[in-house]
């Protein structure tokens, strides 16, 4: 089977690729992007004959779906402004597709895929993602769920790629609407930086203050598991970008739309993503790395039953910088890339949860060095 890989020289995407490379069986790779020399120079690395470099202007719908109407499925690792976009190009192309987020719009088209028989995988990151998996596996051990808490500690330097400085300041930003959390079918919007919460991850990171952020597990879990009473995503980041991040919201540049300056104007946030990529200091943190958290609340046999499950990857000496970031949120696409092209039952817009076997997914994860374990260091696989 071939596949196409969207966005795939960018940060993620090239973890992707790699790790397709390393464990597929696909017998062609398309690394579709407009900076196909990247793409080339990444084919030499790997030195995999079943890559291929393909140059496109995602911008260019018309050219964009004839492309990719020839693979049966479609890894987009884009940045999130193209979610619901690259979904509406699979539904016209007639072909499958998996992302690495979710919008409320991707959700409304699940009835439009199911009927042409088609299926769409979102939120195939860590978070969403394994989140959406591991409170799927707490599911099965229990006769029903009560809450699922989810809390991130992302660790990683602002000026790292385009999209991921976005996916922070959107996730701070006042102005976004989605930063909620879920209770008793009523959705609670809250502020930037409120639900403040010290969570124990483990070490290297550590205990670390953590917020609510504007994730969509809180309404794709309830989607899977619609009984469940409450539903939140807290996250937090390296001390040095939380005191970089709070000045920004503090000082209201995310309320200003524009400032003048010598008979000019420029909008503050549109300076802040010039200002990260310029400023080298940015580029730098002591530690990398990702620690995903999840507590999930349920009853067994009639009683009540606390789970806490954690991530665990190798160190930033062995997975590298920035590795050791990166590949928490590319393991899991690479793997439910692959089970997608092996073929699932469930047709429609689908969370990881609802398209894969929980076991089957973290032990793929677990034999590529992401570990999931609940409570006292005991593999959940």
């Amino acid at each position: 089977m071939e596949l196409i890989v969207l966005g795939g020289v960018g940060l993620i995407g090239s973890e992707v690729v790699k790790d397709l490379s390393a464990t597929s069986n696909f017998s062609r790779i398309v690394i579709a992007d407009q900076d196909v020399g990247k793409a080339e120079k990444l084919i030499n690395e790997l030195q995999d004959n079943r890559l291929e470099a393909r140059s496109i202007d995602v911008n260019d719908r018309e050219k964009l779906v004839e492309l990719i109407s020839n693979y049966p499925v479609v890894c987009n690792c884009l940045p999130f402004q193209f979610d619901t976009y690259i979904t509406e190009c699979c539904y016209e192309a007639g072909v499958n597709g998996i992302d690495l987020g979710a919008t409320k719009d991707q959700l409304d088209m699940d009835s439009q895929l199911q009927e042409k028989q088609l299926s769409f995988v979102v939120c195939c990151g860590i978070t969403p993602g394994v989140s959406n998996v591991i409170v799927s596996h707490a599911a099965e051990q229990c006769d029903h769920l009560e809450e699922a808490h989810v809390y991130f500690a992302s660790f990683r330097a602002i000026a790292t790629a385009p999209g991921l400085v976005r996916t922070t300041l959107w996730e701070i930003d006042p102005n976004e609407n989605d930063r909620m959390y879920y209770q008793n079918g009523t959705y609670h919007r809250v502020p930037p930086f409120s639900g403040a919460k010290e969570v124990a991850f483990p070490e290297p990171i550590g205990p670390q203050e953590t917020y609510y952020v504007p994730h969509n597990e809180v309404y794709t879990i309830p989607r899977s598991y619609p009984s469940i009473k409450k539903v939140s995503v807290r996250g937090t980041w390296t001390p040095k970008s939380r005191r970089f991040l709070r000045f920004l919201y503090d000082y209201g540049f995310f309320n200003i739309p524009e400032v003048k300056i010598e008979g000019g104007t420029v909008e503050p946030m549109h300076f802040i993503e010039n200002f990260v990529f310029q400023n080298k200091d940015l580029e730098k943190e002591d530690l990398w790395g990702f620690a995903l958290m999840v507590d999930v609340k349920c009853y067994r046999d009639g009683k009540p039953v606390n789970y806490r499950f954690y991530t665990r990857h190798p160190s930033m000496e062995e997975w590298g910088v920035p590795g050791a970031y990166v590949k928490n949120t590319a393991l899991p696409m690479s793997v439910g890339t692959q089970l997608l092209a092996g073929g699932i039952e469930g047709k429609g817009i689908l969370t990881p949860d609802q398209a894969f076997n929980s076991s089957i997914f973290l032990e793929e994860l677990k034999k590529r060095g992401l570990q999931v374990k609940v409570q006292e260091d005991r593999d959940v696989i």
